[in-house]
């Protein structure tokens, strides 16, 4: 059994109040403590009686330790040992030297700020700007909540900068320094407000973040519109791929999104959102159908296509009515409404008034219920397009093409008080 025993003791933000039990525990067992200055001089009060190195470079350390013929040591690291720590590179270096290392964790700067900020980490994206070549617009764009170690070439400035550059200026950002520090500030408001507040007061080198973005479009999913030959279709009307495609890139859902496939159909659409959050790791899909064929084919092209993922629902009945006992939806893509358009939106608004909304409307009765729910609501975000896909077929030696019906795609969102508005 190894004679010589060094723990890596994640210290938290650097304090004695973030140390763990068991990292109290190991430092007063220690004979020898090394560690960055910063958490050497936090922990001064712990360390009375203990050789001191006050280093962080590993080589420095192990030269230090091979000099004298300690048996206990602690080695310090701020945060956790598992989170972007100097541990492992050390671990590695002191077992060469014969060492047997034991990490012990600590309090990372993620969940003391989220904490602080009375918000869930679970489902936050982690990114280390510090010492590395990265784009963090990029990696916010691509996540609904994220949380940034800054350092280096990128600090709060060039974030906000890179965001706002990027187009993202509408995210939402939280910003911390000196975290459980006598000094710790923390932060929040637009990439253009964080900014401001730097000009005023200068944020430090080593700080992180945490944005939010509601538009983030996850790039572990690839794309929509999969070919209509991948479903199970019998005599059911189908969304067609390319109608599709366009739809639910309309509909810009997001991880965690609660979704509502009304006059299912096949359930082509509700399968590509639950392909989407199913990638994405978060969210509900509910394919709501009336027609007992189409409930049969929805449920089979749910199973083949989506296995037994359990954030997909069918739900038999007619909308609005079938809509009672669901969650409030955040995204409602409506592909039949048998005439009653109005009343479901209106159901639709009742539960969520910030859901986004996409119609697909071939007759022109269901154009004019349309053009009714835009007056009855006064929709903030409204856009309304026709598109038609044509496909060729081959006739001897030509290529004839065979028109497709019009379909109209409308987006609706954020209905307005006023005159004829709910």
């Amino acid at each position: 059994m190894c004679d010589k025993k060094i723990s890596i003791v994640g210290a938290g933000m650097g304090t004695a109040e973030q140390l763990t039990g068991l990292g109290s525990l190991r430092l007063r067992e220690a004979q020898v403590v090394v560690g960055a200055p910063r958490l050497t001089e936090g922990l001064s009060g712990e360390l009375s009686g203990h050789a001191v190195l006050a280093s962080h470079r590993t080589g420095e350390i192990v030269e230090f330790l091979n000099k004298e013929k300690w048996t206990r040591a602690v080695f310090l690291v701020s945060g956790d040992t598992g989170f972007y720590s100097a541990a492992s590179g050390a671990a590695a270096a002191f077992e060469e030297q014969g060492w047997e290392t034991e990490l012990v964790p600590g309090i990372s700067s993620m969940s003391w700020f989220t904490a602080k900020l009375g918000k869930n980490w679970q489902n936050m994206a982690v990114l280390s700007c510090h010492g590395r070549d990265v784009d963090p617009a990029d990696w916010v764009r691509c996540h609904r909540e994220s949380f940034l170690l800054l350092g280096g070439k990128i600090g709060v400035r060039e974030l906000c900068a890179a965001l706002l550059e990027g187009g993202l200026s509408d995210c939402r950002l939280w910003i911390g320094e000196n975290l459980a520090a006598a000094e710790e500030r923390i932060e929040a408001g637009s990439p253009e407000q964080i900014l401001l507040s730097d000009t005023n007061r200068p944020f430090g080198s080593l700080c992180c973040a945490v944005a939010e973005n509601t538009r983030a479009v996850n790039a572990a999913f690839c794309s929509f519109g999969l070919p209509d030959s991948a479903f199970v279709r019998g005599k059911v009307p189908m969304t067609k791929s390319e109608v599709r495609a366009l739809s639910l890139t309309k509909l810009g859902l997001w991880p965690g999104a609660v979704c509502f496939d009304v006059g299912s159909g096949t359930g082509s659409v509700s399968v590509e959102m639950g392909l989407a959050l199913k990638a994405w790791g978060a969210g509900q899909v509910y394919a709501v159908e009336k027609k007992e064929e189409a409930l049969g084919l929805t449920r089979v092209n749910g199973e083949r296509l989506l296995g037994n993922w359990k954030g997909f629902h069918v739900v038999p009945g007619s909308a609005p009515e079938a809509f009672a006992g669901l969650p409030a939806p955040t995204h409602v893509f409506v592909g039949g409404s048998g005439g009653a358009l109005l009343p479901v939106v209106e159901q639709i608004l009742e539960k969520a008034p910030g859901a986004r909304i996409v119609v697909n409307a071939v007759t022109p009765e269901t154009m004019a219920e349309l053009l009714q729910c835009r007056k009855r609501f006064r929709f903030a975000v409204w856009e309304m397009i026709q598109v038609r896909v044509d496909t060729f077929r081959t006739a001897g030696n030509y290529h004839m093409p065979c028109a497709g019906n019009p379909v109209c795609i409308a987006l609706m969102q954020n209905p307005q008080p006023g005159e004829g508005a709910l």
